[in-house]
């Protein structure tokens, strides 16, 4: 339903006949290393010590190998099964990401209180409406390793992580009280529609009321092959690792629609049903996004393919840090880029956060000793490597189904 529009101090060298084992001066510098706290000083000093005793070797390969040796043992935990076509070794400035604090507050606790056939309520206000609700697939995605160094899972998942923000872009009509009729029928297809698709979990209309439509059990077909990733875990296919809210707004309008998207009453509404799923599945503050922060196109390879909530998101009244400012990992982790018509629209938080991901590309460009384009390339290939092998155990599951029908 959302519409296409389409971002410590000085070192001294020692030039002497002979020199301690390089093993020792490893262990040296990696010592020397682990006493410097800011982890920016900390790779300058890294990278000048491998400077240094590259004055002293004339093999290119051996100034190589000790640099990604020292980087890699010092900041990145050895990889298990590695890419043999990328170099799971890449030196990474750890720049820390705006808004994001080194521990993330436990959301509050929310519980059910009564429940009917035809709604619940819990202890913080909310209430769902479930007259619509509907089963669909059930939940089972596979989990990655966040430092993208293998195509294998390093898990799988039946519980929802995060959670995308979406608008409808649907209909709309004035929100004044003579528009109450049309604004009723309106928000009733719209519901009808997102069940027969299976479009969403949960709608919020216009008046804040609260709809589950496809049970928190199953996927929905919300967000495609999209990608995201924290806590050094990597998704993608959010349809079934994430939950699908849509607010039932328009966020791709014309400069002569003004005021806000959503009503007070759906900002309220989507801040408790977010605190309610957050509380029951623990999800991660930093796992809830928007649409446009996380849909790609894998075919053109770029991200933004749904532009809805590109900005002006209300993660502060959500009760959210700023994701906008997240660097977005389908750009530095799959090589995807962004066309202009993208970069228009999204907001200057979330400009700042696609500048933030093209620096990192281009910081593990260098690292694994390739141009950017070339490292791009390979990135993209092994998100269609990845997304390959996800469509093959989609066929077999679907094969299993029948088997048992």
């Amino acid at each position: 339903m959302n519409q296409r529009i389409g971002r410590p101090g000085e070192e001294r060298s020692f030039d002497l006949a002979w020199r301690p084992p390089r093993r020792i001066v490893e262990q040296i510098v990696g010592w020397r290393a682990r006493q410097i706290s800011d982890p920016v000083e900390r790779l300058r000093y890294l990278q000048r010590s491998a400077s240094g005793a590259s004055k002293h070797r004339h093999s290119l390969g051996w100034r190589r190998r000790t640099a990604i040796f020292l980087l890699g043992f010092l900041l990145i935990p050895p990889p298990t099964a590695s890419d043999a076509n990328i170099s799971p070794l890449r030196i990474r400035e750890t720049v820390p990401v705006p808004g994001e604090a080194s521990a993330e507050p436990e959301p509050p606790p929310v519980w059910l209180v009564e429940r009917t056939p035809d709604y619940e309520v819990y202890s913080n206000g909310l209430r769902i409406e479930t007259r619509f609700t509907v089963s669909y697939q059930p939940r089972k995605y596979p989990i990655y390793s966040e430092d993208w160094s293998q195509i294998e899972p390093i898990g799988w998942g039946a519980e929802p992580v995060g959670i995308v923000y979406h608008s409808t872009e649907s209909d709309q009509a004035p929100f004044e009280e003579e528009q109450n009729r049309k604004l009723k029928y309106l928000g009733e297809a719209l519901l009808r529609y997102v069940r027969q698709h299976k479009s969403y979990h949960y709608v919020i209309d216009r008046f804040g009321r609260i709809f589950r439509i496809v049970d928190e059990g199953s996927s929905a077909n919300h967000a495609g092959y999209s990608v995201w990733a924290s806590g050094g875990r990597a998704f993608v296919n959010l349809n079934r690792s994430f939950l699908g809210i849509a607010l039932e707004a328009q966020t791709q309008h014309g400069d002569e629609v003004q005021g806000p998207a959503i009503t007070p009453a759906q900002v309220h509404a989507a801040r408790v049903l977010t605190e309610m799923l957050r509380s029951r599945y623990r999800i991660s503050a930093r796992n809830c996004v928007t649409h446009a922060q996380v849909s790609v196109s894998p075919s053109a390879a770029r991200i933004g393919y749904h532009t809805d909530w590109a900005s002006d998101f209300p993660f502060d009244e959500l009760g959210l840090p700023d994701n906008y400012a997240v660097p977005p990992p389908s750009l530095y982790g799959f090589g995807f880029g962004y066309d202009s018509l993208f970069e228009k629209v999204a907001g200057v938080s979330l400009r700042n956060g696609l500048q933030l991901a093209e620096e990192r590309l281009r910081q593990d460009a260098s690292a694994s000793g390739l141009a950017v384009p070339a490292y791009r390339a390979r990135l993209q290939q092994r998100y269609r490597r990845l997304i390959a092998a996800l469509n093959a155990e989609s066929a077999l599951e679907e094969n299993d189904d029948e088997k048992h029908d």
